[in-house]
């Protein structure tokens, strides 16, 4: 007789023959069944396992084959980071967003603790490797290995270096080298300073120095080398010969009349007065012939002077000479006036501008003297003596006064005396006489 199955049954054969399954597929439509026999797998007596049909045909995009799955266990046919029975969920290395499939974590196997990432695919990195697949470092470490990556040494002048090499990019506070280390050119630091200070700008002038320095073996800085003219630790004082004028060094002008070879400064080193005249000359700048001598300094002709006269010493003529050649100097033309003036010692003409000086202050004096005289003389004149009314207080009223004038007695108005003294109610004419 044949079976209705709306399922598929297990048959189970006698233990000696083989076993088979036999289903049976009824239409939609009112029409006789046929039965027919699908036979899965021919089993022998010593068989212990069981087929069973495949379910992978879900849709899941993991599925290689939805026809295709493990006979015993039903397991689908994966593609390659799919996992699951149905080949649902990924394989460990690999991760999903949600919005594509499975794909592969791709962790770097230096730089990454495990080959895990998350549903975002982000690798859990080791100490100083970043990235989404941890193969960098990360700023302020190098040499990316199998342990990690390295710090920066840097002393705390940046926070970057090579990524390969480790030497540093970008120092800062001054400094330079591989590990940041040095000083630029133009700075220092104290050798008993830390490499992590900074470095501080040399005491060095670009327009008196080469603007870099070093440190002496106290640690204090040290230009490394001054320009011509000046000298010093720090350039800032002048050489031998020079002088500071304005800021800036000089030539001493001692009108050749210094030694050069001299142990002592040529002139000093702020006023530029010269420190040691030679070939008998005087002066800020040796160029006056020193006492006792007469000529022009400049050429270095100063000659000593030599007496005239018998009852004279040595300096009267020297004086006369002197005077003499100022005087002649004033009235020649301007060329001479320069060479005459040469003549004149220093001594000298301070006694010849002193006398001047006395000279203008006595007629100063004078002047002064004859306008107070002038002055006293008009005033003289002007005090001469004057007729005056004098009017003299009484008891009686003007009107009375005016009446009586007609009848007064004008005899008595003319005294001699200035001291006498009117009745009441007359007028008296006096002469004032200034006091002597």
């Amino acid at each position: 007789t044949e079976k209705h199955l709306n399922q598929p049954q297990w048959v189970h054969p006698e233990p000696d023959q083989p076993k088979a399954i036999i289903g049976s597929v009824t239409t939609h439509q009112a029409m006789s069944e046929s039965t027919f026999i699908l036979c899965l797998s021919l089993f022998t007596p010593s068989s212990l396992h069981s087929e069973i049909l495949c379910n992978c045909s879900s849709g899941f995009e993991g599925i290689l084959d939805p026809d295709d799955c493990d006979k015993s266990t039903g397991q689908c046919s994966c593609v390659m980071g799919y996992t699951g029975l149905q080949c649902e969920d990924c394989e460990e290395e690999y991760f999903t967003n949600g919005t594509s499939g499975c794909l592969p974590c791709s962790c770097d196997s230096f730089g990454a603790v495990h080959p895990l990432c998350d549903s975002s695919g982000i690798c859990v990195c080791k100490s100083g490797v970043y990235g989404p697949k941890c193969d960098e470092c990360h700023p302020g470490f190098f040499h990316f290995s199998s342990s990690g990556c390295r710090p920066c040494q840097c002393n705390n002048h940046t926070n970057y270096c090579h990524p390969q090499s480790g030497v540093c990019l970008n120092c800062e506070g001054n400094t330079q080298g591989a590990n940041c280390e040095d000083c630029k050119p133009g700075f220092y630091r104290s050798p008993r300073a830390a490499l992590t200070e900074v470095c501080v700008p040399c005491p060095c002038s670009n327009s008196t120095s080469s603007g870099t320095c070093h440190t002496d073996p106290r640690g204090s800085p040290a230009c490394d080398q001054c320009l011509p003219r000046y000298s010093g630790p720090h350039c800032d004082e002048c050489s031998a010969g020079f002088y500071k004028s304005a800021g800036v060094c000089i030539p001493c002008d001692c009108s050749g009349n210094a030694d050069p070879q001299g142990p002592a400064q040529l002139c000093h080193p702020d006023t530029g007065r010269c420190l040691r005249c030679i070939n008998s000359t005087t002066g800020p700048q040796c160029q006056f012939c020193a006492p006792g001598f007469i000529g022009d300094a400049r050429t270095h002709n100063c000659t000593r002077l030599t007496s005239t006269s018998s009852s004279n010493t040595s300096t009267m003529p020297s004086t006369t000479s002197t005077t003499q050649a100022l005087l002649t100097s004033l009235s020649s033309p301007t060329d001479n006036t320069t060479a005459a003036l040469t003549e004149v010692t220093w001594t000298q003409f301070n006694i010849i501008i002193l006398a001047v000086i006395i000279l203008v202050v006595l007629l100063l004096l004078g002047f002064v003297g004859g306008v107070y005289t002038y002055r006293e003389y008009q005033n003289r004149k002007l005090n001469a003596p004057f007729w005056t009314i004098e009017l003299k207080e009484d008891n009686i009223s003007f009107s009375s006064y005016h009446d009586s004038i007609p009848n007064a007695d004008v005899s008595g108005l003319l005294e001699d005396e200035a001291n006498e003294v009117a009745p009441n109610g007359q007028l008296a004419l006096t002469t004032l006489r200034k006091m002597p």
